[in-house]
């Protein structure tokens, strides 16, 4: 009776071990930091597919620079962010100098806010979620060196 009663015991406390684990919000968490891998990874793999599905339809980027004294931004959508991974320029960039770090900064509902340090730049990212799904909406990028 008291093996039995042990036993018991001791799988009451691992399901409720198992339920405690699974945060809501860690979960999202890892879903908004996957998605902003798969934007990362498509753009250093040439892989177009998987960045439109990294994207939000309503995707905006703005890269901003400073050349001679003043901010030049350049602006890209859904559209040429994809055709401009499908040019391959990420394929040369160093592995050394890729994504060193990706840190969710807020979740709220279907908004989260992420920054994405590489070797070259800083991607201040908002993702929303579409379908259930979460997708890059806004990219403001800045060079980290001139």
């Amino acid at each position: 009776m008291r093996s039995t009663l042990a036993l018991f015991t001791v799988l009451v406390l691992s399901i409720a071990a198992l339920a405690w684990g699974s945060n809501p919000a860690s979960n999202e968490k890892r879903s908004i930091t996957a998605v902003a891998q798969n934007y990362m990874d498509a753009y250093y793999t040439a892989d177009a597919n998987r960045m439109q599905k990294a994207l939000h339809p309503d995707f905006h980027k703005r890269t901003l620079k400073s050349v001679n004294g003043h901010m030049e931004i350049r602006e890209d959508s859904a559209q040429s962010m994809v055709e401009g991974v499908r040019s391959g320029s990420g394929k040369d960039i160093p592995i050394a100098e890729r994504v060193q770090k990706i840190e969710v900064l807020d979740v709220y509902r279907d908004a989260a806010s992420v920054k994405v340090v590489t070797g070259r730049w800083i991607d201040y990212m908002h993702l929303s979620k579409l379908n259930g799904e979460w997708r890059v909406l806004d990219v403001v990028l800045q060079y980290t060196r001139k």
